[in-house]
């Protein structure tokens, strides 16, 4: 791109490792956090040397608040993640029940229990459909 020496040396290969977010950040009270250090990007400072980085610098802002609302996005992505998950074992749990309560309305001898058995079997494929219903669109039973 025609960059000059000491911009080429300034700016260095991105790595996996460089895009994750460091716990150093994310969880500050964690136990030996001394030894995690932030990408090479983050220290870079526009303005001035990055050897010699002002800690009250808009820079060293911007990357907080990026790390932090990143930090918040991965977890409330993997939030998302969960719910989703638990809207189709809430449907699965449902429909096993009213399975389960149809073997024991087979097996009943007794036409009491046999009828007891079968509104049990009725109810939870209620509360299955309605779940079904109600998660639309919001989940996908392939999970």
């Amino acid at each position: 791109l025609g960059a000059d020496s000491d911009t080429l040396a300034s700016y260095q290969v991105l790595k996996a490792e460089d895009l994750t977010v460091s716990k150093e950040v994310t969880e500050e009270n964690r136990h030996g956090q001394g030894s995690d250090r932030l990408a090479w990007f983050w220290r870079i400072n526009s303005a001035e040397d990055s050897q010699k980085s002002d800690l009250c610098s808009p820079f060293l802002v911007y990357r907080v608040n990026w790390l932090k609302a990143k930090a918040q996005y991965d977890h409330w992505s993997e939030e998302l993640k969960l719910v989703q998950h638990e809207m189709c074992w809430t449907v699965q749990w449902f429909q096993n029940q009213e399975l389960e309560w149809r073997a024991r309305a087979d097996k009943s001898i007794k036409n009491g229990h046999r009828a007891y058995a079968e509104k049990q079997a009725s109810m939870w494929a209620e509360f299955a459909a309605e779940g079904i219903k109600s998660f639309e669109g919001k989940w996908s039973m392939t999970s």
